[in-house]
């Protein structure tokens, strides 16, 4: 799975761009099966942010009305944002959401409150009936992605000191990371245990490639995130890509997390 759409700004939301890259895996091995089981580092989910609340009211009615129950994992009011959970039929973990406003989210100097909490199904239907689900509205975006670690505090290091977001939450075995005062952009957890595999990076079976942070071009930023890497040992492999308008984009270089999730830069 390639999440090729910006996790940190909404920038240039007039041009088309894929929020998800499907890439087929080897259909003679076994692994699908064994996704369910094997303890590996990687997407725990991928968090696709829908612009209003009747946005997910009508998501929602569509999939009481559409969706295999064996896909669906459940629903939460986290206080900054409601809900929706499934999976696809490679388990990968899905997050369908909406913020609430940001000036109703709490926040104690740098730290935001966040909770699990039941959704308000009823209050969600009430205040938006008869919503038509017509496909994803055209500024969805990426919100967030969520991943499995072996570490919290190497994970801390990696995504606070040397990525640069801020540690804006933390759960029972779960960090949450974010710039630009958002609740939350990237999320690490330690569910799966402290034993876990580093992540796969043979694209042989389903679970996240890489995802991608779009950010602006400024030289002197890319220069002083890549120093950062570079001298903590972290290699910076430097890639020219092509942009979904068809321009190289000779800036673009990506990373590995501690645990060998692997992060691709581009920048406008």
């Amino acid at each position: 799975m390639d999440n090729t759409n910006n996790t940190l700004n909404s920038v240039n939301k007039e041009k088309v761009s894929p929020l998800l890259v499907l890439n087929e895996t080897d259909k003679n091995n076994d692994n699908i099966k064994l996704k369910s089981i094997k303890k590996e580092s990687g997407l725990y989910h991928f968090a696709i942010l829908l612009p209003e609340r009747k946005d997910l009211a009508a998501f929602l009615s569509h999939m009481q009305k559409n969706l295999d129950p064996a896909f669906y994992e459940g629903m939460a009011d986290h206080a900054v944002s409601e809900s929706i959970y499934l999976h696809d039929p490679d388990y990968n973990g899905i997050e369908v959401y909406r913020d609430r406003l940001p000036s109703q989210w709490k926040w104690n100097r740098n730290k935001v409150y966040m909770v699990t909490e039941p959704l308000d199904v009823k209050d969600l239907f009430i205040q938006n009936p008869n919503e038509k689900w017509t496909g994803m509205p055209s500024d969805t975006t990426i919100g967030h992605v969520h991943l499995h670690v072996s570490n919290l505090n190497k994970s801390r290091k990696f995504y606070h000191n040397i990525f640069g977001l801020y540690h804006t939450a933390s759960f029972p075995g779960a960090y949450f990371f974010a710039a630009d005062h958002y609740h939350h952009h990237v999320a690490t957890n330690i569910w799966l245990g402290t034993n876990i595999l580093p992540a796969n990076d043979n694209n042989s079976k389903p679970g996240l490639d890489h995802y991608a942070v779009r950010l602006p071009y400024d030289k002197k930023e890319i220069d002083e995130l890549k120093r950062r890497f570079v001298d903590l040992g972290i290699p910076v492999n430097e890639t020219t890509m092509i942009s979904e308008m068809q321009q190289e984009q000779p800036s673009s270089f990506h990373v590995y997390d501690p645990d060998g999730i692997k992060i691709q830069f581009f920048f406008n």
